[in-house]
């Protein structure tokens, strides 16, 4: 028999594993090799002493920590939830005041030959931009789409 094989079945039979003609088997073996019936019972052994060690209590006993006061799960929850709402409305709101965008704009110098639309009507970019933010000095002239249907108004 294989020593690899015998180990394995020692260990087995220590374990209280093994089938009983496997069991009948492996006693005919140990009966016959000295050496293995002393590996068997050096498994033994170990297998002991380990079922020893593992079913011990600790040798020295760790207090567990406790909060002063309890705080119950549904608290955790709800704060949980508070935390996800707020860092989710600054996000959504996040960039919504800034002042519009002029860097898609196109420059006035290009596109001269357009005429400029009527300043006092609804969609007029110069009133709402005027509204909005404080005046400005405009470095270089800008054309700004005011309505889709409307020409350009060069600014």
């Amino acid at each position: 028999m294989n020593h690899e094989v015998l180990e394995r079945l020692l260990i087995d039979r220590a374990s209280g594993e093994l089938s009983p003609d496997v069991e009948e088997l492996l006693e005919a073996q140990l009966e016959r090799d000295p050496k293995a019936r002393d590996e068997a019972s050096e498994i033994g052994e170990t297998l002991r002493l380990a079922r020893l060690a593992l079913d011990g209590q600790p040798a020295i006993l760790f207090p567990v920590p406790r909060p002063s006061w309890p705080v119950p799960s549904w608290a955790w929850g709800m704060a949980a939830c508070f935390v996800c709402g707020l860092s989710l409305g600054i996000f959504a709101v996040y960039g919504r005041n800034e002042p519009p965008r002029t860097a898609a704009s196109i420059p006035g110098q290009k596109l001269s030959s357009i005429t400029t639309a009527d300043e006092s009507a609804i969609w007029s970019a110069r009133r709402f931009r005027a509204g909005l933010l404080p005046s400005r000095a405009k470095a270089e002239n800008r054309i700004i789409w005011k309505s889709p249907v409307r020409k350009p108004e060069i600014f």
